[in-house]
């Protein structure tokens, strides 16, 4: 069996005010480490009109085909993309589907420096107090969130061409979507126990260490934790460790 075979699918998902390029070296590197991998951006990015369950649809959209296929999936959120995600995977766990005599499923869940809600939880309530972060431009008559000082936000320790490019995809983010919960604590569920996995991201400037390290820690379940000396977007930054990392936690997984 080729190492690709073995392995879980990737679909990774990045977090607001981004499209699948965000993820193009990682994606990448997953491909050349023998990953089969795919990058899927969120709808809520640029649409005001959608929100969280829109995204949570796009998730299942990208993974269960892979799923229905009888392979295994491994989903990795970043950032914003924890909220759909955590509503998203729900009731799809490998463990689950294995007791249900069917084939495939989510072998495990990955968050990067990502949002972990509790019950009506928003994104605002659960960063901000309701409140914004002195990088957002809120444009409320249109219903999105902007960006401003994003290099040193998002970006701090990433190739600046690259970046440049990435720079050029950035858009306001559905208000709406900030403002929603997820469908389900999906990530709390016993199937994901042994098998959810956070990468803290220490240098980071959008979603800083303490509030990372606050999401675990009140999520009420047991996470594998690992840590990155990046900024927002260690996937961007330093994509080979990242995916070696990432191996890793799947080998965790599997355990």
């Amino acid at each position: 069996m080729s190492p690709s075979a073995e392995r879980p699918t990737i679909i990774a998902c990045p977090g607001a005010f981004h499209d699948a390029s965000y993820m193009n070296s990682f994606v990448k590197s997953l491909k050349a480490a023998g990953f089969e991998a795919e990058a899927h951006g969120l709808t809520t990015p640029g649409h005001p009109e959608n929100g969280v369950a829109d995204d949570e649809k796009m998730m299942r959209d990208a993974f269960l085909p892979h799923i229905e296929a009888g392979k295994d999936v491994v989903l990795l959120v970043h950032s914003y993309a924890g909220f759909p995600g955590c509503g998203a995977v729900s009731g799809y766990d490998k463990k689950g589907r294995e007791a249900r005599g069917e084939k495939g499923g989510l072998l495990g869940v990955v968050y990067i420096a990502a949002f972990v809600p509790q019950e009506a939880d928003s994104t605002v309530s659960a960063m901000l107090g309701g409140g914004w972060a002195p990088w957002h431009v809120p444009r409320l008559e249109e219903g999105v969130v902007g960006t401003q000082n994003e290099v040193e936000t998002f970006y701090s320790d990433c190739d600046p061409a690259e970046v440049a490019e990435i720079l050029k995809t950035v858009k306001p983010h559905s208000l709406k979507a900030f403002s929603e919960p997820p469908s389900a604590l999906g990530i709390k569920e016993a199937g994901y126990n042994g098998r959810r996995a956070y990468i803290r991201c220490l240098q980071d400037q959008a979603l800083p260490l303490p509030a990372q390290d606050a999401f675990v820690q009140n999520s009420g379940v047991e996470w594998i934790v690992k840590s990155m000396d990046t900024s927002h977007s260690p996937f961007l930054a330093v994509p080979e460790e990242t995916v070696k990392l990432l191996a890793g936690i799947i080998e965790e997984f599997k355990a």
